[in-house]
């Protein structure tokens, strides 16, 4: 092999090198991108399953209630203890029959927004005297 023939085959050229670069960039932006969205997600349903568990929580503490309590009565009602103050609202269905439903909103980083968790029960003054 001639001289000329090795240093033509020495390295890479320029451009090679530049779209070398440019497709890493491709994947690495690629790969950060659902990076982030993967932790939007789970901090998302982290978040929703809070909101789950505090509609719960308020639910089953009404539960232990009077049929007959203050907090059961028809209209709008706030839930407070040691750790989150919650809205609820209770509706008579008739005059054995109502039905509870809490609210909870918690931070949708998915839609960069606020969304909310609503569970609803009915309590009856036959199974909760």
């Amino acid at each position: 092999m001639t001289r000329e023939q090795l240093k033509a085959k020495d390295g890479f050229t320029i451009l090679e090198a530049v779209l070398a670069a440019m497709a890493l960039a491709i994947y690495l932006g690629a790969f950060i991108l659902s990076f982030s969205m993967g932790m939007r997600m789970v901090n998302t349903a982290s978040n929703q399953m809070t909101a789950l568990h505090t509609a719960r929580d308020v639910l089953e503490s009404l539960r232990t209630n009077s049929f007959t309590d203050a907090n059961l009565t028809a209209g709008s009602h706030t839930f407070t203890n040691t750790y989150f103050t919650v809205p609820y609202s209770v509706t008579s269905l008739d005059a054995c029959n109502k039905t509870v439903a809490v609210s909870v909103p918690y931070l949708n980083r998915i839609h960069r927004g606020s969304s909310t968790n609503t569970l609803t029960t009915i309590l009856s003054s036959t199974l909760h005297p």
